[in-house]
């Protein structure tokens, strides 16, 4: 049994939304969310992803280093 994520309900949107918001395609967010690295809830029939785990994983990625 995997341990509880704790979300925020007012950041949960839709797998569409979540596309548009993380510029991704549909094929790459499920690529995510299956690393663990974005976080999704079902609610019956739906897949809700958390906008805060978005927000998280962006920050991590690295910076682009300029080239002199």
């Amino acid at each position: 049994m995997s341990a509880a994520v704790q979300v925020n309900p007012e950041r949960l949107v839709s797998v569409k939304e979540a596309c548009t918001y993380g510029r991704w395609s549909k094929h790459k967010l499920y690529q995510l969310i299956n690393a663990g690295k974005i976080v999704a809830v079902r609610d019956v029939a739906r897949t809700l992803v958390d906008l805060d785990s978005i927000d998280e994983y962006k920050r991590t990625l690295p910076r682009v280093q300029r080239v002199k």
